[in-house]
């Protein structure tokens, strides 16, 4: 059954017919509970993914995350709505990622502006920009940081735990203005929460350019990617492969802050776009699907696993505890990593009979 489906869009190709990979489907789970459910999952595992498995917070912090995720949960499920709403796919959840990351990091608490947000911000890479008051390497590291492992990575492991509505919304229009609603009460609670305890304010100039960055990134979104595309024969890779692939790419790309200077910020764009380059040509090629993604971001999860391990809390060196912690969210990840690929293999299965 599979190999006459796949003959059948190989023909449709070869005769120059679109393929709309990404049918808007706007019926919802039949179920509150089937529509709750990966909506509330993705709510509390955006700030786990983003701030826990990362090690930036701890275990014996747990307590803040009905604090941190509004922001985090409440803009990941934001992005995964109105892109499935709109018909697109992991490309326009990516460019909104971004700007998700400018919203959090330029306008919430400001880190891209401070200097002095971290202990040894202003010594960490030496490609500050004094006309733009932001620091290069750290605005690519961080934005990326947010576009894939805060939003794109926690939506496409929950939409692979629920593979039967991977391309539907979870949310009502009510369910939609409700989260859009929380995202901004909790991102000015946190805006007021980072003065309070930095005591530092963007200038208006930084501010108004952030929003306008944010604004062309989302046009860009919804009007640069397509719902329809043309499909190509050629090499797709083992989901082992590109799985393989993106968890070298993001280590290498997480461990540029061994190199200093300019040379830091010409490895990680070169490292993104190779790799993108690469996932862009290959979701074209027939036989790319749901498992590649997940392979993908299964890479992405297993550097952050790593990284968790060795990176520095906010609340100084680790202690034995925080290691517990550490090894608590990775397995905790990896488990909902297995249990989606299970899942999609099922799904899979049972479409192709």
């Amino acid at each position: 059954m599979l190999r006459k489906k796949l003959h059948v869009i190989e023909k449709a190709v070869n005769e120059g017919i679109m393929i709309n990979k990404n049918k808007v489907d706007l019926s919802l789970p039949k179920t509150r509970k089937k529509r709750l459910l990966p909506s509330v999952l993705l709510f509390f595992l955006a700030p786990v993914f983003g701030e826990y498995l990362l090690g930036n917070l701890t275990l014996s912090q747990i307590i803040l995350v009905p604090f941190i995720a509004p922001l985090y949960g409440g803009g990941a499920l934001l992005i995964r709505e109105v892109t499935r709403r709109s018909g697109l796919g992991p490309a326009t959840m990516l460019i909104l990622g971004v700007a998700y990351g400018l919203i959090e990091e330029g306008l919430v608490d400001q880190m891209l502006f401070n200097r002095s947000y971290f202990t040894g911000q202003e010594q960490i890479s030496g490609t500050y920009m004094p006309a733009l008051g932001m620091d290069a390497w750290l605005t690519i590291i961080v934005l990326a940081m947010h576009a894939i492992w805060s939003t794109c990575i926690p939506i496409i492991l929950v939409e692979a735990l629920f593979p039967e509505f991977e391309n539907k919304p979870w949310l009502n229009r009510k369910g939609l203005f409700f989260t859009a609603f929380i995202f901004i009460i909790g991102s000015v609670y946190l805006c007021y929460s980072s003065y309070l305890e930095k005591k530092f304010f963007a200038s208006a100039p930084e501010l108004i350019g952030t929003v306008v960055v944010v604004i062309v990134l989302i046009t860009a979104a919804f009007t640069l990617c397509n719902r329809t595309r043309v499909l190509k024969t050629g090499f797709t890779p083992n989901p082992w492969i590109a799985g393989f692939i993106s968890l070298a790419a993001s280590s290498l790309f997480m461990l540029t802050d061994m190199l200093y200077g300019w040379i830091t910020v010409i490895v990680c764009l070169l490292l993104a776009f190779v790799f993108f380059t690469l996932i862009y040509f290959w979701s074209y090629r027939i036989g790319w699907g749901t498992m590649h993604r997940l392979a993908i971001t299964g890479g992405g999860i297993l550097t952050y696993s790593w990284l968790g391990v060795f990176m520095e809390p906010e609340t100084g060196s680790k202690m034995m505890i925080d290691y517990i912690g550490s090894a608590i969210f990775v397995l905790i990840t990896i488990t909902l990593l297995v249990v989606a690929i299970w899942k999609v293999y099922k799904y899979e299965m049972k479409s192709d009979m």
